[in-house]
């Protein structure tokens, strides 16, 4: 794959909007829809993205740091307000699944501003609309690219301090679902990532990164902040085309076939590859029941009463959360502690089965008691998954991992992995003097 710097890969939204600011909602967020149909009474969304909204004489705009998404007057078909939970959906041409959420008390302010818009039309959750959304046709893009992803693919989304954007996969289909009385089991696969190089913008943060990950096996990704673990992590699950402005070249390979291959259906894909992140993000309002099952519902997959209940205790016992919670399945996974939340989250992935499954620091905002229970829980789930795992604790690599890559950025130039191998070779005799001087405190 060939990459034009100068080329956008992904445009979600329109370009940013000018002109004077009418008004600002700082603690919103950009939002996603989960479900299809923003319309329905049982429609879905969650937070994408924390940001500051801001209203113009051109649009609505959303920022974060060095992160933007804007909406123009002249591009918004209609606007649809949920009943409560304060969120708005955008409706564009080819895209109907995105939008913000403002704080509670500036709900009515920010809607009766959109209402001000002389042919913008608003709906309302729960009632049929009026005029059918515009036709969801995928855009044109080069064939060097990696292909736009349009209104299919939907996530559960959670930000990191360093402004990057990462996403939970949950793969969708808009076809009706399909009767199941078994979830496929997973067989032991690796995943080979060759000749890796990533993008955002003009600004390089991968450089032809390869690495075999062993099935059946950890493999722990080291390495500074800012060296592009989390973006190396995202690129093996299609996660890193979803932010605007980014783009990848190289291939991954799982059973030998690459996953950015067009003939490869993205959700057959993030399906097979699971995500768990840094910090917890189950569904606070769905009972930790449903939290686990919510997969099913994303995938259209119908199961009946009593394998939705094998599958439960299954993923939670894997997860080490059974006994905690087996009399309480019905209360909101929200009100689980941060580290039970956590391996509810990782129940969550384990509900299809995935074969792979990637976990972006999943520690790190965690105690050690926490901690600990995490990682028995992950030395537990190797025989059947194969792990890949970026951490920067070092003692954590060592206690967990089968295998270690260590990526490192020099002085401004793109990421690189330095080293990588059997992770008691890596800690105990490096071959590279900047691995020695990493795993040993030295830098970093």
């Amino acid at each position: 794959m060939n990459f034009d710097p100068q080329q956008t890969t992904v445009a979600r939204v329109s370009a940013p909007t000018s002109g004077a600011s009418v008004a600002t909602f700082a603690d919103a967020a950009v939002v996603q829809l989960v479900t299809s149909d923003p319309m329905s009474p049982d429609a879905l969304v969650t937070d994408l993205h924390p940001a500051t909204v801001t209203v113009t004489e051109s649009g609505v705009a959303a920022r974060d740091g060095g992160m933007a998404w804007s909406w123009l007057w002249d591009d918004i078909d209609a606007v649809v307000h949920s009943t409560d939970g304060g969120w708005t959906i955008f409706v564009v041409p080819e895209i109907s699944d995105f939008g913000v959420r403002v704080p509670p008390a500036r709900v009515d302010e920010f809607r009766g501003m959109l209402a001000a818009r002389a042919g913008i039309e608003t709906r309302r959750q729960g009632r049929p609309p009026t005029v059918e959304p515009p036709p969801m046709t995928p855009p044109s893009f080069s064939p060097s690219m990696p292909a736009p992803v349009v209104a299919v693919p939907l996530f559960i989304a959670q930000a990191t301090d360093d402004r990057e954007l990462i996403t939970e996969p949950v793969a969708v289909t808009r076809s009706a679902g399909h009767d199941s009385s078994t979830v496929p089991a997973a067989t032991l696969t690796g995943i080979d990532a060759r000749d890796i190089s990533a993008w955002f913008g003009s600004h390089q943060v991968l450089d032809r990164v390869s690495l075999d990950m062993v099935a059946g096996e950890v493999t722990a990704l080291i390495g500074p902040s800012g060296c592009g673990k989390s973006t190396f992590l995202r690129i093996l699950n299609r996660m890193h085309e979803m932010i605007p402005a980014a783009a990848m070249a190289g291939e991954v390979l799982l059973d030998g076939h690459d996953i950015y291959d067009p003939n490869r259906k993205l959700t057959d894909a993030r399906r097979e590859i699971g995500m768990v992140f840094q910090k917890p993000n189950p569904f606070p309002a769905m009972s930790i029941y449903d939290n686990v099952l919510a997969s099913f519902r994303l995938t259209g997959l119908k199961a009946s009463a009593e394998l939705k209940d094998e599958t439960v205790e299954s993923c939670l016992t894997k997860a080490g959360l059974w006994n905690e919670v087996r009399d309480r399945l019905r209360q909101p996974g929200g009100g689980l502690s941060g580290g039970q939340q956590q391996r509810l989250c990782i129940a969550r992935a384990l509900a299809i089965k995935p074969r792979v499954l990637l976990m972006d620091e999943p520690c790190s905002a965690l105690d050690p008691t926490s901690t600990r229970r995490i990682e028995e829980t992950i030395m537990q789930l190797v025989s059947e998954v194969t792990i890949v795992i970026v951490t920067h604790n070092m003692q954590q690599a060592v206690r967990v991992s089968d295998q270690c890559a260590f990526f490192l950025a020099e002085q401004g130039t793109p990421g690189v992995i330095v080293e990588h191998g059997p992770t008691s070779a890596m800690f105990g005799s490096p071959q590279d003097p900047r691995t020695d001087d990493y795993v040993n405190g030295r830098f970093g």
